[in-house]
């Protein structure tokens, strides 16, 4: 019986019951073979009857202690499962305490860098006095300088990256815009090749070598449309000899004078 014990440190009843069953039902066996030996078969036949009944109790002995086999057995799991836990938690406080005496031993031995914060007077304009944590050169206090700084700094490099967005947009639409620009170049240049006809109709250019002095001079006073149509006129006159008559008809001088005077209208500012 030594070893059958409950998780409280007592023995467990029904395991007891069944090895005494055990050990009632051996000791009947015993007296039935000594009977068979003695040749009383009348008092083995009473003890088997006797050894029936108490293999009925074993049995129900051994089912109790099946069942009470069982339980311990799940509630040593359920201990095992919590045992685990704990030592789990306790593994991970064991951790958090070595990360802790890490960490406050790096702050005991920091000797401290000297960082550009805002000034008192600064903090102490921007923050009410009842958030700066204290009064000036108190732990509090100081926290709070940093805190603000910390805040501060935090806002200017999102400025900073949303500047840098904004700037990477504007790049992409720029070049978006040249690509455009460039690719109606082609296009421009097309437009002013297919327009040098109706330019040089409408340009003054050299007079014809056929029209006499008088003639060239008053040709050249002559406003851009009336100097295209009269030199159209004047080479089909040349071309078909007749037909058609160009001519410039007026005073000269007067002529002269009225474009100098719209030319010193155009360069007054």
């Amino acid at each position: 019986e030594e070893g059958l014990y409950d998780g409280g440190g007592g023995t467990v009843p029904e395991l007891t019951s069944f090895l005494s069953a055990t050990a009632d039902l051996q000791a009947l066996a015993d007296k039935i073979l000594s009977s068979k030996r003695a040749g009383d078969n009348g008092a083995a036949k009473a003890l088997v009857k006797e050894g029936m009944v108490q293999l009925c109790a074993v049995k129900a002995a051994h089912r109790g202690a099946h069942d009470a086999a069982e339980e311990l057995l799940q509630r040593a799991e359920d201990e095992r499962l919590r045992t685990d836990a704990v030592s789990q938690q306790l593994q991970n406080l064991q951790y958090q305490k070595h990360h802790l005496n890490k960490e406050l031993h790096v702050c005991l031995t920091y000797q401290g860098t000297q960082i550009d914060v805002i000034s008192e007077a600064e903090f102490e304009a921007a923050v009410p006095e009842a958030d700066r944590g204290g009064p000036r050169g108190s732990h509090g206090y100081e926290l709070g300088r940093l805190t603000f700084e910390m805040q501060k700094r935090e806002d200017q490099v999102k400025a900073f990256k949303s500047q840098r967005i904004r700037k990477t947009l504007f790049e992409q639409k720029l070049a978006s815009q040249r690509k455009f620009l460039d690719s109606i170049h082609g296009h421009l240049d097309s437009i002013a090749k297919a327009a040098e006809p109706l330019l040089k109709e409408f340009t003054k250019g050299e007079a014809a070598p056929s029209l006499e002095g008088g003639d060239v001079a008053a040709a050249s006073l002559l406003p851009a449309p009336l100097y295209a149509i009269y030199m159209q006129a004047f080479a089909y006159q040349e071309a078909f000899d007749g037909g058609v008559q160009a001519a410039i008809d007026g005073d000269l001088k007067e002529a002269e004078a009225f474009q100098k005077e719209m030319m010193h209208v155009q360069d007054t500012p």
